[in-house]
């Protein structure tokens, strides 16, 4: 209702006979839907709540565990199976005793009375069911699953389209189809996901060749950082701003400093996005006299506007402001000094 009605006044109602259409292909679309979902996931699987719009259809029920691919595959192929076999769909109103006899499906809490109404589809699909429906599968069309997803614990929705919404789709999805295809510079859309698979090999070809080449410019740049040995308190430590690409390639040059033995504390810094990211590392032999990875890197840590921690022997921070790396590592000799 857009407007209230008024006492006195006299009108016309009309049925809008095409949302009217969509809707009931959507609702008997439900119907077999249901009985789809139940061959495929077994008669556990139950209703538990739908809505039918004139431009999509929603399907609640009961699931414990994921949907696969295969098994929604599936449920598309029986339903337009039943649509393109043109089953007739007949109602008739009988008692519930009759009706449960014929063995129609009925919602699970609902209560019901006395009289009901039975939805048949060709004794394939019978429920209790008090709305209005095509006279013929084939008036559906076309069926097509366009959704899956959790919706609570237990609880999964399907949404799907008919007709002419489906057709619409389906035209979609062949014109993203084409425009891959010409990014692709392929002449056909049939070749779209070989050449996908292609661009997949190739990419990942490319990032391991990536990954090695920073490997070997890390390893490089340890060369030249783990010459530069200082030393105070007799302690020996290693501080340096290094150019690689994340905390991960730290952390492997921490890994080479402890192999190596190179010295006793060693710092290393870089910047990346505009973020700065600190390492600390400590020998076990300097651990035991108190110096410990993680307080010295909270020690650092806020020269470059972050914070950190870890273990005794390793420790890591972040930061948003990489400009404070200089005075970071300045700050180690100092923190060593004690």
């Amino acid at each position: 209702m857009k407007k209230n009605l008024q006492k006195g006044q006299t009108y016309t109602l009309q049925v809008d006979k095409t949302r009217h259409n969509s809707i009931i292909k959507n609702h008997t679309a439900t119907h077999l839907l249901h009985k789809a979902l139940k061959e495929v996931l077994g008669s556990q699987s139950n209703q538990a709540g739908s809505l039918v719009a004139p431009d999509y259809l929603r399907f609640d029920f009961s699931h414990f565990g994921q949907i696969t691919a295969e098994e929604l595959q599936e449920m598309e192929k029986i339903v337009n199976e039943k649509i393109w076999q043109a089953l007739p769909v007949t109602t008739i109103e009988t008692d519930i005793d009759t009706a449960k006899e014929m063995g129609a499906m009925a919602l699970f809490g609902e209560k019901y009375g006395h009289d009901v109404r039975v939805v048949n589809i060709a004794d394939w699909s019978i429920e209790l069911c008090g709305g209005n429906h095509v006279k013929n599968t084939e008036d559906i069309g076309i069926f097509k699953i366009t959704s899956e997803s959790g919706i609570g614990a237990g609880v999964r929705r399907i949404e799907a389209v008919t007709s002419k919404n489906a057709y619409q789709q389906s035209v979609q999805q062949e014109d993203k189809l084409r425009q891959v295809a010409e990014l692709f510079k392929l002449p056909k859309t049939d070749n779209v996901v070989d050449k996908a698979k292609q661009l997949q090999q190739e990419l990942e070809q490319a990032l391991k060749e990536n990954e090695q080449l920073s490997n070997r410019i890390a390893n490089q740049q340890a060369e030249n950082v783990f010459q530069e040995v200082n030393y105070v308190n007799n302690i020996s430590y290693v501080s340096a701003q290094v150019d690689v690409k994340d905390m991960n390639h730290l952390r492997q040059l921490a890994d080479q400093w402890k192999q190596q033995k190179i010295s006793d504390v060693l710092v290393l810094a870089t910047e990346n996005n505009g973020k700065a990211n600190l390492l600390a590392a400590v020998t076990s032999e300097k651990n035991k006299e108190g110096i410990k990875a993680g307080d010295l890197i909270q020690a650092i840590a806020p020269k470059v506007g972050g914070g950190g921690g870890g273990r005794p022997d390793l420790a890591q921070a972040g930061g948003k402001k990489p400009e404070g790396i200089p005075q970071a590592l300045n700050e180690v000799r100092q923190w060593l000094e004690g």
